[in-house]
């Protein structure tokens, strides 16, 4: 059996969630490609048993670089059963609405998804988790991903509630892709602080940083992943008008002596709700 994964990765959450997911499918002898949607061009689907699709939630809606791809698939000769596993920083209800779009371009491509799961990951933006935190929701992630998966291998579709106004809604904040590009401009280096290394000139995925005479410039095809911010070494990038949302030092993911749940308080009853359901599957999971 053949198994294609395309996904995008800011700031590595995601690509968590598919190494997880890759072992899952190697355990059950399936052969598995993947494909960076920043990197790489779409294969034919016809020579694939099934699609795995993989994403953070950019503003309830899924990045760009994974819209513009589905977009350059043909239409496969079969249906293609194929599961979504998206990451975001909370899970609130409004995220559910970030596949929508997504959903009908793959169906238009005989993709047909038959399950959807969502983790929670630690922020890349807006707020910054303890250590601790980041280290017990990927680890909840680690136990939630083979049990999501055994469903979908047995055919046990897993789909999210619709509200009737989730395509409007996700339509509306769909804005966040020109905010990118207009607040991408305004990113600037602290040279005080910067060593020069060329990190975010070179792991950028849209290719927005460059390096010309003496100077950092950030262009437009910003699509605020963060991942130049949190990486840079020295926390010499400044991200324009929302500098006061960026988090800059790296999860280690490593359980900590110091054990401090940090969450954002605007939506602390969803993380209540979301690692009180999860050990509650985990759980039963284990009884069967």
């Amino acid at each position: 059996m053949k198994s294609l994964f395309i996904y995008f990765s800011g700031t590595g959450n995601t690509k968590r969630v598919l190494d997880v997911a890759k072992n899952c499918y190697i355990s059950r002898d399936y052969e598995v490609s993947e494909i960076d949607v920043t990197k790489d061009n779409p294969l034919s689907l016809d020579d694939f048993d099934c699609l795995v699709v993989f994403y953070p939630i950019y503003a309830f809606n899924a990045p760009k670089p994974i819209i513009k791809f589905v977009k350059k698939i043909k239409k496969s000769n079969k249906k293609i059963p194929c599961i979504i596993m998206k990451q975001s920083g909370e899970h609130l209800f409004w995220n559910n609405a970030s596949s929508i779009y997504l959903t009908r371009l793959l169906k238009r491509r005989n993709i047909i998804v038959l399950n959807e799961v969502h983790y929670l990951m630690p922020y890349s933006f807006v707020f910054r988790h303890s250590d601790y935190m980041a280290y017990k929701m990927n680890n909840i992630m680690e136990k939630l991903v083979p049990i999501d998966l055994e469903r979908f291998f047995n055919n046990e579709g897993i789909r999210p509630k619709r509200f009737f106004l989730d395509s409007l809604f996700a339509l509306i904040f769909r804005i966040q892709w020109l905010g990118g590009r207009l607040n991408g401009r305004l990113y600037k280096v602290d040279y005080n602080k910067c060593i020069k290394c060329m990190k975010c000139v070179n792991d950028c995925p849209s290719k927005n940083i460059i390096y010309k005479d003496d100077k950092f410039k950030f262009k437009g095809n910003c699509l605020m992943c963060q991942r130049c911010v949190m990486y840079c070494p020295n926390k010499a990038i400044k991200c324009g008008v929302f500098n006061a949302w960026r988090v800059d030092v790296p999860y280690t993911f490593r359980e900590a002596e110091f054990q401090e749940e940090k969450k954002p308080n605007f939506c602390r009853k969803s993380y209540i709700e979301y690692f009180a359901k999860a050990e509650e599957t985990i759980n039963n999971h284990k009884n069967i």
